[in-house]
């Protein structure tokens, strides 16, 4: 196991994945852009003068945000995937769970550290898992695994179905919290293009 040091910067890509976050929602789609602005500047990639080109680029379709959040959302899932969830707890989830009682921070902490898995390594479980379990109540599916396939599938599911809703949740959670900066990025675009028809 790399030392933490070593490992890749994923939060350089937050913003891809809080694009992502945002062109999931019809309400929240049009701030998009404004986090991939935010994504090519200092809080993001750092891409300086170049950002510019970046974010013409991006901004020039619909398909040209959606590759470039894809693109980066990938990235982040990516390299965020390489850590231990308590690594995780420590660092990209502190601000939300300091946010919240001890007590209930102590609670998600320990369950958090009681995985000694990358975050990779129990999302491909638990959707391996789901898929079995859900396609075994599927008709049209249920006869592809053995008995013995969709119990050990039940068991794996339920392992890591309670720490899959705490990442969820504090995955939205902490990407809401990067929220502001597309708002005010989009804000300032927008405002900049009504004011130039003035």
């Amino acid at each position: 196991m790399a030392d933490v040091t070593q490992r890749p910067n994923f939060e350089k890509y937050q913003y891809g994945a809080l694009a992502a976050h945002l062109a999931s929602s019809k309400e929240s789609g049009r701030y998009a852009p404004g986090a991939l602005e935010v994504l090519a500047g200092s809080k993001g990639l750092n891409l300086g003068e170049d950002a510019e080109g970046f974010i013409r680029g991006t901004k020039a379709s619909k398909e040209g945000i959606e590759t470039a959040t894809q693109i980066y959302a990938g990235k982040f899932e990516e390299k965020r995937g390489e850590y231990k969830l308590i690594e995780l707890a420590s660092g990209w989830y502190a601000p939300v769970l300091n946010s919240i009682d001890k007590e209930d921070k102590d609670k998600i902490v320990a369950k958090l550290g009681r995985y000694d898995e990358t975050l990779v390594s129990i999302m491909k479980k638990y959707r391996k898992a789901s898929r079995i379990v859900q396609d075994s109540e599927d008709n049209d599916f249920k006869d592809q695994y053995t008995p013995e396939q969709v119990s050990e599938a039940k068991e794996t599911f339920k392992k890591y179905h309670e720490v899959m809703e705490i990442i969820d949740a504090l995955d939205r959670y902490t990407l809401e919290s990067l929220r502001p900066g597309a708002v005010e990025s989009t804000r300032k675009t927008e405002l900049k293009g009504l004011a130039s028809k003035v």
